[in-house]
């Protein structure tokens, strides 16, 4: 994968494509994210299992937007828990699948699960690295993703997996929707 230096790359590259303002953001040092964000985000672990923990919930891909040219996917998606459908996460991935093993492409592909959670589940060797923590200012395509929220700032992530051999797996970036404190 090429390097890009847009912390909010690929959603940046997805917004761009579709004529959309760039998104209004400042990156944070992991201290001052406030909880519970701080506890989902500020780790190097997937999002996956860490949304599953605190929702108590399998999750499930709701993909909005997808594409590939064979060697990248790429998808614009919410995360939601599989009982009650609760939109836990929006994000933006680009996936390389020549850096994954063929049979888990298709399930990729399928976008039912999370990356993370196919990951965990075939036993794929990563390692998770985020680049930066964010707070975004949520425009009119990340209110409709999550629907209605009502919030002036959102937390959120981005990040990148490795494979064991260094190889970069996927770029994600991840936004929360508006959570209560536990």
């Amino acid at each position: 994968m090429p390097h890009f230096p847009d912390l909010l790359y690929p959603l940046s590259m997805m917004r761009m494509a579709r004529k959309l303002p760039k998104l209004s953001f400042a990156e944070l040092d992991p201290d001052q994210i406030p909880e519970p964000y701080q506890s989902l985000l500020v780790h190097d672990g997937d999002m996956t299992s860490r949304l599953e923990a605190y929702h108590e919930s399998k999750l499930v891909v709701s993909s909005l937007r997808s594409s590939s040219d064979g060697k990248f996917y790429f998808r614009e998606v919410l995360l939601k828990t599989q009982e009650n459908d609760l939109a836990v996460e929006y994000g933006a991935i680009e996936i390389a699948l020549q850096h994954l093993p063929d049979e888990l492409c298709p399930l990729v592909v399928e976008a039912r699960q999370p990356l993370g959670g196919l990951l965990n589940e075939h036993r794929i060797p990563y390692s998770s690295a985020p680049r930066a923590f964010l707070k975004v200012s949520p425009d009119g395509p990340i209110v409709e993703a999550f629907g209605d929220i009502e919030s002036d700032e959102l937390f959120g992530r981005s990040n990148e997996i490795t494979g064991f051999n260094g190889d970069v797996i996927a770029r994600i970036v991840e936004i929360l929707p508006p959570l209560d404190e536990n």
